[in-house]
């Protein structure tokens, strides 16, 4: 399993945010959770499951990817099924956990037998996709350490 993210320094500033990020008024320590998941940070982002890919390299907003991937740990464990959506668009990634594997499905299609892999890769993924990506963003705003939503994302990567 591989999901990792690429910068994009042209994309950390959503539309809408420039003129005020440009004239300081933006504080990325107070900025709400909502307006980081989904104004900023917008990366691509590759998740690759057993060699069948569900994202490529598509640019989707960081954080909010980081937060629903993180979730779908939680609902796994709880409910024995996930799924990741989004908002811009229909296309949805299923989970399902069956023994100690995690299937993934999407609205897209995928191949049979579905790919899969181990629940404790898929958990060591997700941490490590978390933890890369709130590592990068305070490295490179170090306001957003202070911000609740990165902590947020910190107790996620450990579950």
């Amino acid at each position: 399993m591989k999901i990792n993210f690429t910068p994009d320094s042209s994309s950390d500033i959503g539309s809408g945010y420039e003129k005020a990020w440009q004239a300081g008024r933006v504080d990325l320590a107070t900025i709400s959770a909502t307006d980081l998941r989904y104004a900023f940070f917008e990366y691509p982002v590759d998740f690759v499951v057993d060699g069948h890919t569900f994202l490529s390299r598509e640019p989707i907003p960081l954080v909010d990817i980081m937060f629903t991937l993180g979730h779908s740990l939680e609902r796994l464990r709880s409910a024995g099924a996930a799924e990741v959506d989004f908002t811009e668009n229909t296309y949805v990634i299923r989970m399902r956990l069956v023994g100690d594997q995690v299937q993934l499905t999407s609205s897209r299609g995928v191949p049979t037998p579905h790919p899969s892999c181990s629940f404790d890769a898929y958990v060591s993924g997700v941490r490590s996709f978390i933890t890369d990506g709130v590592e990068y963003l305070e490295l490179h705003y170090p306001a957003l350490s202070q911000n609740p939503a990165m902590r947020s994302l910190r107790e996620l990567a450990d579950i």
